[in-house]
């Protein structure tokens, strides 16, 4: 996810000097009118007479196939509609050519969502308007009116917090504006003015994840590291419940070694403050894992964490859930020597990957196994 958005950001700081704004919330959405190469075309536009099965949102997601962040986007996008199949139906429009298009589609048999081509380009410049911060979500209600918009990795939990109740559309009315300058500040060199509208963003949506991604990308560039670092813990302290924010405070200090020494007392805090969340645990516990393999105190706080992840399965869990846990605890068989315990969960996690409709996670949770069983062969011969 971080490499996501950094080549988003990237991308974003080419062009950031084009003033122009994308359509913006409260606005009233265009209609797609594209080449539907594939899936049911998506109509953004309530309905003269709303069908039972009609989904509370409708997302428009813009995005370019030849981007280096595309196959994290096409992953992202199965991923959302997988969680959200009910309340939520997604389109993919792209201004690219129907040959690339293609072409994509046959490196990728698992995205089947409504794809559409801007032939004309002309919706596309319509949305976005210049800006780059492509894969850029616009999501719509029976208002006919773009309730919010932003970059594709925010969706998710937009729409949580949407089904929830937690979704205040005029708050975003407001943030859009500020949203859209922060994005042109990033190649201006006013860093007093990029300060002053962080801080404007923050104050109305506190942990707002672009303002926070936008504003940690020129700390961290500058090498104002310990500003970056209370940036986080100010929204921390306001949003103690906000899982993301731990993760954002994790990944700079695992990238920083002189960040290190506040990794724990992180980690406590996030144990203390984040529960019932399986998910977010497992995830915890294999970022630890992966990031910081020869820490001590990280294996200890991954075995943790996982444990607690799989105490909370339900028995209704999804199957995607119990498969990521399952390599996660595999992982953890291997580190702590017991390499057929890794190839036993390895096993398990390999046919839920697959009862899940993850082809991808199926393929690397095989050679994962093939790893483990390569090791357990060679141990045999010595």
């Amino acid at each position: 996810m971080k490499k996501f958005w950094m080549m988003t950001l990237a991308a974003a700081t080419a062009a950031a000097a084009q003033p122009a704004y994308a359509l913006r919330s409260g606005d009233p959405v265009q209609e797609l009118n594209v080449k539907w190469v594939q899936g049911t075309p998506l109509a953004l536009l309530p309905p003269a007479k709303p069908q039972p099965n009609e989904p509370r949102l409708k997302a428009a997601v813009f995005f370019l196939t030849r981007a280096a962040n595309r196959d994290e986007t096409l992953t992202l996008l199965n991923n959302l509609r997988r969680s959200y199949a009910g309340p939520l139906r997604l389109a993919a429009v792209t201004p690219d050519s129907e040959a690339d298009v293609r072409e994509m589609l046959k490196a990728r048999p698992d995205f089947t969502l409504p794809l559409g081509v801007d032939q004309k380009r002309q919706l596309t410049a319509n949305y976005m308007n210049g800006s780059m911060l492509y894969p850029m979500a616009f999501v719509t209600d029976d208002s006919g009116r773009i309730i919010w918009s932003g970059e594709l990795v925010d969706l998710g939990e937009m729409v949580q917090n949407y089904l929830e109740g937690n979704f205040d559309a005029s708050r975003q009315k407001k943030l859009a504006p500020l949203l859209d300058e922060l994005q042109t500040l990033l190649r201006e060199n006013n860093d007093r003015r990029m300060k002053m509208v962080t801080n404007s963003i923050l104050k109305i949506d506190p942990g707002n994840a672009a303002a926070l991604r936008i504003r940690l990308f020129v700390l961290e560039n500058s090498g104002r590291l310990d500003e970056a670092w209370q940036l986080i813990d100010s929204q921390l302290r306001q949003q103690p419940k906000l899982e993301r924010l731990y993760f954002a405070a994790l990944d700079l200090a695992m990238r920083h070694p002189e960040l290190a020494g506040r990794i724990p007392a992180l980690l406590a805090a996030y144990r203390s403050a984040i529960a019932g969340n399986p998910d977010s645990d497992n995830l915890m516990a294999w970022t630890l894992l992966n990031r910081l393999p020869d820490d001590p105190a990280a294996l200890r706080s991954a075995v943790e964490l996982a444990g607690r992840a799989e105490s909370q399965l339900k028995p209704d869990s999804a199957p995607a859930l119990r498969a990521a846990i399952l390599s996660t605890r595999s992982l953890i068989a291997y580190r702590l020597g017991n390499v057929a315990g890794a190839v036993k969960f390895e096993q398990e996690a390999a046919a839920f990957w697959k009862k899940a409709d993850l082809p991808g996670n199926a393929a690397n949770s095989r050679l994962r196994l093939d790893y483990y069983r390569t090791v357990q062969e060679l141990a045999g011969k010595q």
